[in-house]
């Protein structure tokens, strides 16, 4: 969809949209998600968001960080042939890991925890998100998945999407608890469990 101000439809929009078919009963989906399932992200997060944040402020940052935009369909289209079945997958995009994570805990009624020393980040996305004050965890990825499996599952898929370019680095992140006293909670690296709020503000702008 293509959201525009009241009166300001004035041209052609051209939108795209998929039809597939349920192949699975019941589909995966984050009301299934249980305790002590383990969350999985495909790969490395706040690439796009910092490649975007970059090339409209003009940092002059060298060499300028790139997108992980990647085509996500066939690691899971064949894990999902392969009888692999996530409990739930979501693509990061907008608000990252952290407005995944919230969803899926309203969803639930249960309490997703990751470790930040267990999350894949590039050393550029790094050192930008110190220099500027930004979490990693709320910027938009376009080629990133986190993926919510069984514990008994979970080391054949991570196994599995490890063999493609585009998931290689898929890593467990963390799990899911009974609820406590947040429906998203990070232990720093310092040791330190702490609430996390989900995004909001500047943080989140429009991407695409």
């Amino acid at each position: 969809t293509k959201v525009v101000p009241h009166g300001a439809a004035d041209g052609i929009f051209l939108t795209t949209a998929g039809v597939g078919e349920v192949l699975d009963s019941p589909p995966p989906g984050p009301g299934s998600i249980q305790e002590g399932d383990l969350l999985i992200c495909s790969g490395p997060i706040g690439r796009h968001g910092i490649a975007v944040l970059a090339a409209r402020n003009d940092f002059g940052f060298m060499p300028a960080p790139t997108s992980d935009c990647a085509p996500l369909c066939k690691p899971l289209n064949e894990m999902q042939q392969q009888g692999i079945q996530a409990v739930a997958v979501r693509d990061a995009t907008r608000g990252g890991l952290t407005a995944v994570l919230h969803e899926w805990a309203e969803a639930c009624g249960r309490t997703l925890s990751f470790y930040e020393n267990q999350l894949p980040i590039t050393a550029d996305v790094r050192a930008i998100c110190e220099l500027l004050g930004l979490d990693p965890w709320h910027l938009a990825n376009e080629g990133t998945f986190l993926a919510a499996f069984r514990p008994d599952v979970a080391a054949q898929a991570l196994d599995f999407l490890q063999n493609f370019p585009q998931t290689s680095q898929a890593c467990v992140i963390g799990e899911v608890v009974k609820r406590t006293f947040a429906p998203v909670t990070i232990t720093r690296t310092s040791g330190r469990l702490m609430p996390l709020d989900e995004p909001a503000g500047a943080p989140l702008p429009r991407i695409c």
